[in-house]
Formats: structure tokens, sequence, C-alpha cells
């Protein structure tokens, strides 16, 4: 079997994640209860963030920088010649909403519940080292894929401290993992053969 570049081999009781809907069911499932669930435990905070007024305020802003970012990915497929079909229209789809549940649960959530406890760094290092660790799980990731993964998390923490705009780590995180990531599992095993 051969090796996925970002996962680990895949093992009898662990196969490799190929296909479009392991990915929904493992990864995005995941991810999605957990975003509810720390919704739900702070939705005061999540409703009253300072980090979701700019989204509210420049909403028009917001939506014409997602559609040069989607003219972008299509100008992408065409370059790389590939026929655009239902499932990486599916498959775009899919990776803005990951981007938005993963922004709002690790980026903002999970460190808004536990920065009372244990203050504001530590809450934003565990909070990306947990979003490291559901990689390594859900998608199989190697452990360097996720050591950058932990870095990368970091780096949007910082910036979502700066600009306290939660929409701009969207927008960044959606476009960094499609560059990362462009095809549905299906496809880039037919454009690797």
């Amino acid at each position: 079997m051969t090796r996925k570049r970002l996962q680990r081999p895949g093992t009898n009781k662990s196969p490799l994640i190929n296909k479009f809907n392991q990915v929904l069911t493992r990864h995005f499932l995941t991810m999605s209860m957990t975003a509810g669930i720390f919704i739900f435990f702070s939705f005061e905070s999540f409703v009253n963030s300072i980090y979701i007024q700019p989204l509210i305020s420049s909403t028009i802003f917001y939506l014409t920088a997602l559609f040069a970012i989607l003219l972008f990915f299509f100008l992408f497929y065409l370059r790389k010649g590939y026929e655009i079909e239902r499932i990486h229209l599916a498959w775009l789809i899919y990776l803005f909403f990951i981007s938005v549940v993963e922004e709002f649960a690790f980026r903002m959530m999970l460190p808004i519940i536990l920065i009372d406890t244990f203050g504001m760094m530590s809450a934003i290092i565990f909070s990306n080292l947990v979003f490291a660790c559901i990689h390594y799980v859900t998608l199989r990731w190697s452990l360097i894929n996720c050591i950058i993964v932990f870095i990368g998390g970091l780096g949007l923490s910082r910036l979502l401290i700066s600009t306290e705009d939660i929409a701009i780590l969207i927008l960044v995180h959606y476009f960094f993992t499609f560059l990362n990531t462009p095809l549905p599992p299906e496809r880039r095993r037919f454009h690797n053969n």
C-alpha cells in the first residue's frame, strides 16, 4: 500500500483515510461535535466575543474576500488541468466548513473556556496541542505534520489576538488548507497514478 503525503502508513487495524466519506465521518464530525460542545458550554462568551464583531460589521467585505479565494481555487483547478466535478465542489464546501469549525473551536472557544483557569498562553498552547492530536487520530497524520499543524495553530492564535477577527483566521485557514490538500482523497489517488 502506498504512503499518502500527510498520513502514517496504513495497517490492518488502522487503514489509510482514502475516501471523502471517511474524512467527513472521522474528521468533520469529530471537529463539529467538539466545536458544538465548546460553544454550548460557553454560549454567552461566544455570542459576546469581540472576535466575531468584525464579521458582523463587515459581512460584505468577507463575502467578497471569500469569493476571491474561491475564484483562485477554480483557476488553480483549471491551471492544473483538473476537470471540475461535483466532488471538487463538495470538497471546497467541506474545506470551508472545517475551517470555520476548527477556528471557532480551537482558536476561539477552547482558549476562552480555559483562560481563567490556566492563563492565556497555557490555554492557547493546550488548545493547539489538542488540535494537533485530533489530526493525528482522525486523519492519521504523521507526527511531523501534526507538529507543523501545532506550530501553524500557534501562529493563527497569535493572528487572532493581534487582529481580534475570527473571520480573517477562517479565510487564512481555508486558503492554506486548500493549498495543502486541493483534491478530495479519491481524486488525489486518481491524479497521483
